[in-house]
């Protein structure tokens, strides 16, 4: 029964073998040195046998430049199908990679062909080990594929200003890496219209030191499956890999090379809610500030996953950005990088949103701010604020509670909207008629950090004298924004801190019948 068992697998390592490896019928290889057109170089498959072909291959099916051939080719060719190069090509500017085509580069070294990249046409890259790297190689593809399993030295393909139609999907380097940046010929930012799919191997935007500031915009997906992804394996630039769409990896290693100062960000710049998925991640050694940044206006949804990069990382909230989270702990709880002692740190923005999205209860933590601009409650298990909590846009209860009754939540009455949501204890809040408040207030300032200008914010529910000024740690004034008399309303007061140093300052707003006094935080 064993050796029956047995028998049967062989059988069928066999049949798969020649499914995937055997050649189709009409397939054409070359059997010698020449011109395209000339159907004497060229033999064709039968289905059974090679014989030799009666016309020159058109460009479908597989067609096989074998090593010790030149082909020419001296007339236009469009491939539809699959150009496997072993050998030489000439005359590839009558050479069209068309939609659904693919150029396989089975060669150590050699030359791609300088040829037309129809949109959906492909670029495979198989033959690489090492030394001299395929001339040509920095083409703006549509496709790239790169599968060298024996390779065994790091290469770059010195892309600089390139723009990849399509995708990039790199399947194995072997034992080395691929590099997308050369250091000493990089000049200008490299774009990616499509996703970039890691599942074996090595890559990342450069590698080796450079003095250049790299810049790849990446407009699809990355997902990595496999492998080793990494901003940046070079000790000298500062490099920015900015990502329009998700963010997915999975049972891979995510890794930045080269000491801090520099610094390797991947920046979140979509125009739609982004996604960062993260699982069985490990974090490879390296002593560059690894940073992950989202810009204002862009949107990441981190759900319940961790960002625990070890002392590596940093994590950048900045202004206007929104920030969405499932996990129990909050931003606490998502955001887990240590990255203080290479020169980093997290930071998140009083001027972003925080969006708490999950399905078990949650708390917001101590690393959201104590001021934030728009605050969105939508968990049915109800979310409990961990500091008290100044909200200077917009309170949505979309659903489940907020519980504030510990740490109070303060926003405009007319800034709350309510949902199916509810909270447990009446909001501190103003209320304004005909744009008058009904009671003296105070704003947080806005931005806060700022640097190196913000605003203040204040209600006057009468006419008064008012004098408005900061002060430093000291107590020492710093400046004067306003002294005299004001109307009963809302007023804002800008204070440009250009000429002085970073640090912990006060405002003071004092009026004929009070006084109050916030703390601001500038930072260069």
């Amino acid at each position: 029964m064993k050796n029956f068992k047995t028998l049967i697998l062989i059988i069928c390592v066999v049949l798969f073998s020649n499914t995937i490896f055997a050649q189709v019928l009409n397939d054409y290889r070359s059997n010698g040195t020449g011109n395209w057109s000339n159907a004497g170089i060229w033999e064709r498959y039968t289905g059974t046998a090679w014989v030799g072909a009666s016309t020159a291959p058109t460009g479908s099916g597989t067609i096989t430049v074998q090593t010790a051939d030149s082909v020419f080719i001296n007339a236009l060719v469009t491939i539809t199908g699959t150009l496997k190069n072993q050998g030489k090509l000439g005359g590839t500017g009558s050479l069209t990679i068309a939609s659904g085509g693919t150029y396989s580069h089975d060669q150590i070294a050699g030359s791609i062909p300088v040829c037309t990249w129809a949109t959906g046409s492909t670029c495979r890259v198989t033959g690489y080990t090492t030394g001299s790297k395929p001339n040509n190689s920095n083409q703006n593809f549509h496709n790239f594929v790169w599968d060298c399993t024996g390779q065994t030295a790091n290469i770059d393909v010195a892309w600089t200003g390139n723009i990849i139609g399509g995708d990039i999907r790199i399947l194995s380097t072997g034992t080395a890496r691929l590099q997308m940046a050369a250091p000493a010929t990089y000049t200008d930012p490299i774009t990616i219209n499509g996703n970039i799919f890691v599942s074996g191997g090595q890559f990342a935007s450069n590698g080796s030191s450079s003095a250049a500031t790299i810049t790849v915009t990446t407009k699809g997906n990355i997902t990595v499956t496999g492998g080793n992804f990494s901003v940046s394996r070079g000790s000298g630039p500062d490099v920015t890999w900015n990502l329009w769409g998700n963010f997915s990896v999975s049972n891979a290693v995510l890794q930045n090379s080269g000491a801090f100062p520099k610094i390797n960000k991947l920046v979140f710049a979509g125009t739609t809610p982004q996604t960062i998925s993260l699982e069985n991640v490990t974090y490879g050694t390296g002593t560059s500030h690894f940073t992950m940044e989202v810009k204002g206006g862009s949107t990441v949804d981190i759900g319940t996953n961790v960002i625990n990069s070890s002392n590596t990382g940093s994590f950048l909230l900045l202004d206007g950005a929104a920030l969405r989270t499932a996990h129990p702990g909050g931003i606490s709880g998502s955001i887990q990088c240590t990255g203080a002692s290479s020169g980093g740190g997290n930071s998140f923005s009083s001027s972003a949103n925080y969006f708490f999205n999950g399905s078990d209860q949650q708390v917001t933590s101590a690393s959201m701010p104590a001021t934030v601009k728009d605050l969105t409650i939508n968990n049915t298990g109800g979310v409990a604020l961990s500091q008290p909590t100044t909200v200077n846009g917009i309170l949505y209860l979309t659903s489940g509670v907020l519980d504030n009754c510990i740490n109070n939540v303060t926003v405009p009455a007319a800034n709350i909207v309510i949902g199916t949501g509810s909270y447990l204890c009446t909001p501190n809040s103003v209320e304004i008629i005909d744009g008058i408040p009904q009671s003296f207030y105070v704003e947080q300032n806005y931005p806060n950090p700022f640097n190196p200008l913000t605003t203040i914010k204040y209600g006057l529910p009468t006419e008064s004298f008012v004098t408005v000024k900061v002060f430093n740690l000291l107590g020492q004034e710093v400046a004067e924004l306003f002294d005299g008399r004001q109307n009963a309303g809302v007023h804002e007061l800008n204070f440009g801190a250009s000429n002085i140093v970073s640090g912990v300052y006060f405002y003071r707003i004092q009026t004929d019948k009070t006084v109050e006094v916030k703390q601001m935080l500038l930072l260069r």
